[in-house]
């Protein structure tokens, strides 16, 4: 592994150059990437099950709107700002789901120019397989690493997250809209 020492208004900085193997291997197994494949594989399985369940046209821009429903209704905006997506594509999604008669659409008494997406009796039948759904794929991994691992990385995700990142306003727990 090579090292080089830069100079930056005075201060002396060391950064790691990587060549090769090593760069490959950190490619591979840096903390970013594992959390984007485990992410992406937790939910590819959920979804698996959700659509074994019953509900094959649910697609992965689905679980947006899985992530965000509230029982007691909220607005495309809001929805839109905990997925991290833009209003257009949540509006979009939120479409697909009152056609499939999982939610139902009603003006907002606080914002005219704004409605309120309430889950139906449909959506909350979805929501609870899709709970049942979650718990398959974490059962999935406490079989792989254990249930007391998993129970331990659960909590140390959850503490990551509260670090947050360094242009975060509020809490990482907060969910806002990610800045492009």
């Amino acid at each position: 592994m090579g090292k080089m020492a830069s100079g930056r208004d005075g201060d002396r900085e060391e950064r790691v150059v990587l060549r090769g193997d090593e760069l490959e291997r950190f490619r591979q197994v840096n903390l970013g990437r594992l959390l984007d494949e485990v992410h992406m594989g937790f939910d590819r399985r959920a979804l698996h099950y959700l659509r074994e369940s019953g509900y094959p046209m649910l697609n992965a821009a689905h679980t947006h709107v899985l992530r965000t429903m509230r029982f007691e209704g909220s607005t495309i905006t809001d929805m839109a700002a905990r997925a991290g997506i833009s209003k257009q594509a949540m509006s979009k999604l939120v479409a697909a789901f009152e056609e499939q008669g999982f939610v139902a659409l009603a003006p907002d008494p606080a914002d005219a120019r704004s409605r309120i997406v309430t889950v139906t009796e449909d959506g909350r039948r979805l929501l609870s397989l899709g709970i049942q759904a979650l718990k398959r794929a974490e059962a999935d991994i406490a079989r792989v690493i254990g249930g007391d691992r998993l129970d331990q990385l659960i909590e140390l995700l959850a503490a990551a997250r509260e670090a947050g990142s360094p242009d975060d306003e509020a809490p990482a727990s907060a969910y806002r809209r990610r800045r492009s």
